[in-house]
């Protein structure tokens, strides 16, 4: 088992910054002369003018366009619409022929139907016929014998005697060759869509079904199905029956329509126009849209025809749409446009000024508090935050506020720990490092003052461990601080995997950028030495502060959790899988920034893991997840526990997890459950405690999912 990050210099003992103390203060800058600015109108006024310009505007644009545009529109609805009419007419008469046929069919298959035909009893067929009409709301039910004679039909009684064939009729003669079929039929001026179907019996699969008969239902095309068409094609509809002989010019009259069809003018119209009627009952063709005039009324109309099973046109289905009455609706428009324009521009005046004065006080609480703030106050009254924009605005400023708060906070303790002691004359390091090994002690480094790489201008150390030394250096080429990390050359004996460990923290230190990551810059080696350049942060460890402070109040503890999810976030957003998130990888700088590091042992959520040898276990023993101590699967739900273990020392002071040894440490992270913070620390906000604990569950499915909603969490945690 390995634990902690053996081979990867920034260890507890070497994350040593020299806090300095602060610059003699100067004298400072002169201050501009303040100059009034020149007050403007006010926002209410500013709402009520706009208004006002807004209805002007609005209504003027819109009845000028009304009245431009109202003949032209109607028209151009008129038409498109009648022109549309025969696929539309296909499409609703052929759904109704195909709910028809199954209606039929389904009849056809009961038993009932097909024990009908060895009964002699003409009774029995009428009574049957008879209900069955009623139960399909249909105008006739057809019963026909397997020659196609005719046995039945509801609405007449037909005598032994008198029973006419009808093999020759298409509908019938398909149905008898096994071929459901619908067609539009003509009984005096009454049409109707009738559907066929054969009465088998037997078991047709095997080959043994037999002809028993034909049965047909005929629905009407009446004044119900009128009154659909109309709602579908937002014009008066009818259905004209053509009742002239064979071989007779067509005769013309009104089978069915709706109320305001005005079938008594419209017809006679139609039937004069010679062109329309040949191409309708000639050609069998649509015709449409046409202008006519009736009773003075400027109507446009389209007619489809109506065809039987043989291809002859019985009638037609007639649309016709008033120009005049699409036209009032516009003239209704315009008028109505008028009128509530006239009383908009009458309540809009005093109503948005009302709004403006409404929305401007909190924005103008909200430009008080920035003001305040801006100086200095960070205890200023913010507006109460509604559920709008401004109520959106208010509580961006509520939660920007808390954050200064826990910022300042934070600044004001690091602010206090860099004060001197009674028996210092400068601020000393916030922690001790341990003592190098005999390799450290012998091993000779660059020297301050010297130029290393041929680049890197040797400031200071900042700290030395058993791996090596961590210099403070100035990158000559890019003129700025960095911190170089240059290993002992006994980290490479064979046998070691320090040279692969570190090529992976360059790796995936790489893929982030982050104002709370530390950023790795290269891999590099001079003078047979290698070393490693990195983002120099002028600030102490976590841990540090932790081993001088012991718990955080509240404000800077949420300021530096918040922070450190955050950083964490962009790691998890980039694949990567920290497995050492603990106080000595946490940096706090002077200003209250939080910054993780140490990517030493670090692999992507798919990747390999070069850190680890057999069935070693990465890691720092305190701060390791259950899986992790397990040398499980990982993933970003196992940096969330050990946050949580961070967070949980942060706010009590305390691991949450002790041991005799780091053996026994491990093993308690998976069986043991912590005593809940708030016996240690019982001031903290429950969310906050709860929280915490949720980090710590054995179960990665019961912790938060990702850094972001920790974030979240943490967030909605009133310091």
């Amino acid at each position: 088992m390995r634990t902690g990050t053996d081979h990867s210099i920034s260890r507890e003992a070497t994350r040593v910054t020299q806090l300095e103390p602060p610059p003699p203060s100067s004298p400072p800058p002169p201050v501009a002369p303040h100059v009034p600015t020149r007050a403007g109108p006010g926002l209410a006024t500013k709402f009520s003018v706009a208004a006002a310009l807004l209805v002007l505007l609005t209504l003027g644009g819109a009845v000028a366009v009304a009245t431009w545009r109202a003949n032209e529109v109607a028209e151009k609805s008129i038409r498109e619409s009648l022109s549309a009419l025969p696929g539309i007419f296909r499409a609703y008469q052929g759904s109704n022929e195909d709910a028809l046929r199954r209606q039929v069919t389904s009849v056809a298959d009961e038993p009932g139907t097909k024990s009908l035909f060895d009964t002699k009893d003409a009774k029995t067929l009428h009574d049957w016929t008879t209900d069955k009409a009623e139960k399909l709301n249909a105008r006739t039910v057809f019963l026909f014998d397997a020659n196609g004679v005719l046995l039945d039909r509801n609405d007449q009684e037909i005598a032994d005697d008198r029973r006419p064939s009808f093999a020759k009729v298409k509908w019938v003669a398909d149905a008898l060759l096994g071929i459901p079929a619908t067609a539009v039929i003509r009984e005096g001026k009454v049409l109707a869509s009738v559907a066929s179907v054969p009465v088998l019996a037997g078991d047709m699969s095997l080959g043994e079904g037999r002809l028993r008969g034909v049965l047909a239902v005929a629905a009407p095309l009446d004044e119900k199905r009128a009154k659909t068409l109309r709602g579908i094609t937002n014009g008066q509809t009818g259905f004209l029956a053509n009742t002239a002989k064979r071989g007779e010019p067509p005769h013309l009259e009104l089978s069915a329509a709706t109320e305001a069809f005005r079938g008594d003018l419209l017809v006679p119209v139609l039937a004069a126009d010679r062109s329309a009627l040949d191409s309708l009952f000639r050609l069998g063709q649509a015709v449409g849209p046409l202008e006519v005039q009736v009773a003075g009324d400027r109507r446009v109309l389209a007619a489809v025809p109506l065809k039987s099973a043989t291809d002859e046109t019985l009638g037609a289905f007639v649309v016709s749409r008033s120009r005049d009455e699409e036209t009032a609706a516009f003239r209704r428009i315009r008028d109505t446009l008028l009128l509530v324009g006239g009383l908009a521009l009458l309540l809009a005046l005093p109503i948005s000024f009302a709004m403006g004065r409404r929305i401007a006080r909190p924005l103008a609480e909200l430009a008080k508090g920035a003001a305040e703030i801006r100086e200095g106050n960070l205890d200023v009254k913010l507006p109460e935050a509604g559920g709008d924009e401004v109520g959106a605005l208010a509580r961006a400023f509520r939660a920007l506020l808390g954050e200064l708060k826990e910022k300042a906070a934070l600044e004001q303790m690091l602010a206090e720990m860099r004060r001197p002691d009674a028996n210092s004359t400068r601020a000393a390091t916030l922690t001790t490092p341990a003592a190098p090994d005999a390799a450290a002690r012998a091993f000779a480094g660059p020297r301050a003052g010297t130029v290393f790489a041929g680049r890197y201008q040797i400031l200071g150390t900042l700290g030395k461990g058993g791996m090596g030394t961590v210099y403070r250096a100035l990158d000559r080429e890019l003129d700025d601080e960095v911190a170089v990390k240059v290993l002992l050359p006994e980290a490479f004996d064979e046998g070691t995997t320090v040279g692969v460990t570190l090529k992976q923290e360059i790796r995936l230190a790489r893929k982030i950028t982050h104002r709370n990551v530390v950023r790795t810059h290269d891999l590099g080696e001079a003078d047979g030495l290698r070393f490693l350049t990195m983002e120099y942060v002028p600030g102490t460890t976590l841990r540090d502060i932790l081993d001088r402070k012991g718990a955080i109040a509240l404000s800077p503890g949420l300021q530096i959790a918040k922070q450190l999810c955050r950083g964490l976030a962009a790691v998890h957003e980039a694949g990567i899988i920290h497995r050492d998130i603990k106080p000595p990888n946490i940096m706090v700088l002077p200003n209250g920034l939080v910054k993780l590091m140490d990517f030493g042992i670090a692999r992507t959520a798919e990747g390999t893991d070069p850190a680890t040898q057999g069935d070693q276990t990465v890691g720092t023993p305190y701060y390791m997840s259950p899986e992790q101590a397990r040398g499980g699967e990982l993933d970003a739900r196992s940096d969330i526990y050990s946050v949580g273990v961070v967070l949980y020392e942060l706010f009590s002071g305390t691991r949450p997890i002790e041991g005799r040894d780091l053996g026994e440490v491990m093993r308690r992270h998976v069986s043991f459950e912590p005593k809940p913070v708030t016996m240690l620390r019982p001031d903290l906000p429950d969310l906050l405690a709860r929280v915490l604990m949720a980090c710590l569950a054995k179960n990665p499915a019961q912790r938060p999912p990702t850094a972001n909603d920790l974030y979240g969490a943490l967030q909605r945690v009133a310091a």
